[in-house]
């Protein structure tokens, strides 16, 4: 089998990124090399980092994954913030929009998801009660469940006859 050969560009990665910028990404187009090796197995660069990547069809061009993230990077920088800036709390509980009937703390009336505007006020903001944690049970508790479950329903199996 053939190994692959890392080809030294002209360009480097910054430059590339550079060019880019200023000329558009249909524009840079860098030499590149493709072969098949022993197996069978096709092999062509990458459009702008020039990396060897498995193809199936060795004809045309191809843009690693590496190129593709830096280009939306590129194209959509607000795509980069991270989720603690996204997230707004808005203080209502999880699934309120599930709920029939939700008032949150200003007064604002919500049926089944819908705000009624002409309740605003009129009701008592829901209290929600935080679920319960269950306590994870180690295999010998699930063992003697599972015992007790069994033993209860011969009771109620013999209680029948």
């Amino acid at each position: 089998m053939v190994k692959k050969k890392k080809i030294l560009t002209y360009v480097s990665r910054e430059e590339a990124i550079r060019l880019i910028k200023k000329n558009g990404f249909k524009n840079f187009k860098p030499d590149r090399h493709s072969y098949i090796d022993e197996s069978g197995q096709g092999w062509l660069q990458c459009k702008f980092c020039c990396e060897y990547q498995k193809v199936d069809n060795v004809e045309g061009y191809i843009t690693c994954g590496d190129c593709v993230v830096k280009a939306d990077l590129i194209k959509f920088k607000q795509t980069v913030l991270p989720k603690s800036w996204n997230y707004k709390p808005t203080g209502r509980p999880p699934g309120w929009h599930f709920m029939k009937e939700f008032v949150d703390k200003d007064g604002n009336v919500f049926h089944k998801g819908k705000e009624r505007p002409e309740l605003k006020g009129t009701l008592e903001p829901t209290k929600v009660k935080p679920k319960r944690k269950k306590k994870k049970l180690t295999e010998d508790e699930k063992l003697f469940q599972t015992l007790k479950d069994h033993k209860k329903r011969l009771r109620a199996k013999r209680g029948r006859k």
